[in-house]
């Protein structure tokens, strides 16, 4: 068995009593409390170098300065020297550096467990993360990092550059970077949405480059920390009907039940009949390339348009994304499928982005007898009972107070809603959108088994007023954003998504 063996070259942290190498650290200013009992924390200069042999069989660990890699046993498949190294790179906006960059060889190592990493850094310790480059050595994405008496920590499946710093400027940065990101989409599964689905999907493409390199705008820089994993799952909005016999719901008590979609769009020959419950893009991940992760989430997020025409896009978000634990119930009493049906999906430290997509408003019932064809108490037209009898609806308070619940930082919670709103007023703050009088639910005297459509585009279709999905965005709050189901062109949509995103990687507090 080999003996583990560390030694520091001769520009490392034991040569600072040599001359010949003349002053090549520096010490933490404000190490903080850990490290009372001994001496500062030495961050490296740029130039230093150490090297060590790390087994196999019994790991290893490697420092420079304060800096140290820990390897734990059988980290390596084969005994590896490993080379840490603090380079000559200035990091460009967005991110401030608190650090000098450090290189990590032999570049693209793997690890068969997880390594640690530990790194002395001078910065506000309330905000400071590791960034590490993803596997193509130039994107730097947010490690999940705490602090330690003035070191930033992280365990890190990766050899590339790293650096201890921030992303967030100015007076609106509330917490660390974050590099997980859980999306859950809600797509109207009703007859109605063919070509709002066929958008969605035409987008997936740009969403997952955006998300992977933190390039907004195309232009081959950075905005952002790229998204270091990903996740993506959808739900349907059709809930059922209570168990009552409708038109349109063929599956009448529980409908899709907020369960992630695994069935492949059968209309699309490169899908496969089924998939996982999510797709996911990242470390965690290195088999997976982003084609096959946009053809997973195309696939499944087309969900064609049998769905029940009373949508629940609410109610269904809600149950996807609640424990079973929780005292939360739904239909029939049911409980949540957070922690059965869709276990996996939902990290509990994630961003979790939530996007409802639909062109009508949301009827989540608290009484499913709305939806009795033979009721007494709920007499008005079927199309229209919603509208009518809005006191037979779940209140919203009951989604702002269930998506909160899912997150222990409430800056974690990103909502973007793609709706029937008027498109001059997408991206509007909530509050203005809902005060329009094209928002104002009223029979359309033309059709008069129907609303008057908020929104109407020769080509693309009519969508209704969702008052009630402006109202969660608005009681919600944070990093929210309303966007119009009318645009032809759905780039702009995810982009201002996207935005929302980026902002809360970076390290941002929701306003």
């Amino acid at each position: 068995m080999m003996r583990r063996l560390v030694w520091i070259s001769c520009l490392s942290l034991l040569c600072g009593a040599l001359a010949a190498c003349g002053p090549t650290t520096h010490t933490v200013e404000d190490a903080g409390p850990g490290n009372d009992a001994g001496p500062p924390a030495v961050i490296p200069e740029v130039g230093q170098s150490a090297s060590g042999l790390v087994s196999a069989d019994e790991g290893g660990e490697v420092s420079l300065g304060s800096v140290l890699l820990h390897v734990p046993a059988g980290g390596v498949r084969a005994d590896t020297e490993i080379t840490v190294t603090a380079v000559d790179e200035t990091v460009a906006a967005p991110f401030t550096a608190f650090t000098p960059v450090f290189q990590f060889e032999p570049a693209g190592t793997r690890f068969d467990l997880p390594a640690t990493v530990r790194i002395p850094f001078n910065g506000d310790a309330e905000i400071a993360t590791i960034f590490w480059t993803t596997d193509d050595g130039q994107t730097y994405a947010a490690l999940d990092t705490r602090v330690e008496g003035g070191y930033a920590i992280a365990e890190v499946e990766h050899f590339s550059r790293a650096f201890v710093g921030t992303a967030c400027t100015g007076s609106s940065c509330c917490g660390r970077a974050n590099g997980e990101l859980d999306v859950l989409m809600m797509v109207d599964n009703s007859n109605s949405m063919t070509e709002e689905q066929a958008s969605l999907s035409a987008q997936i493409p740009h969403m997952a480059r955006v998300l992977a390199t933190g390039d907004l705008d195309g232009d081959g820089v950075q905005d952002f920390p790229a998204l270091r994993s990903v996740r993506i799952g959808t739900v349907g909005s059709d809930m059922g009907t209570g168990g009552f016999t409708v038109p349109t719901c063929a599956r009448s008590d529980f409908g899709d039940d907020g369960v992630l979609q695994t069935e492949g769009d059968a209309a699309q020959p490169a899908c496969l009949a089924s998939y996982p419950s999510y797709a996911e893009l990242g470390t965690s991940t290195p088999g997976t390339t982003v084609d096959d992760f946009v053809q997973q989430v195309q696939c499944t997020a087309t969900l064609g348009v049998g769905g029940c025409g009373f949508e629940q896009p609410l109610e269904a978000v809600l149950k996807a994304l609640t424990p079973s634990t929780s005292a939360l119930t739904f239909h029939a009493g049911s409980s949540g499928h957070a922690d059965g049906a869709n276990a996996g999906f939902l990290r509990p430290d994630s961003i979790l982005a939530t996007i409802l997509m639909t062109d009508e408003n949301d009827c989540s019932a608290s009484d499913p007898g709305i939806f009795d064809p033979a009721s007494g108490t709920y007499t008005a037209d079927l199309n229209l009972r919603c509208t009518h009898y809005d006191t037979a609806l779940h209140p919203i308070q009951r989604y702002v107070d269930g998506l909160r619940a899912t997150r222990s930082d409430p800056n974690d919670l990103v909502l973007g809603i793609v709706a029937g709103i008027p498109i001059d007023l997408a991206g509007q703050p909530p509050s203005v959108i809902n005060a329009d009088p094209r928002m104002v639910e009223t029979v359309d005297p033309t059709v008069p088994t129907r609303l008057t459509p908020s929104c109407n585009v020769a080509g693309i279709g009519m969508a209704f007023p969702p008052r009630r999905l402006v109202d969660l965005a608005d009681q919600l709050g944070g990093a929210s954003t309303v966007q119009s189901i009318c645009q032809s062109d759905f780039t702009p949509v995810v982009d201002a998504i996207l935005t929302q995103v980026a902002s809360r990687a970076s390290g941002t507090c929701a306003p």
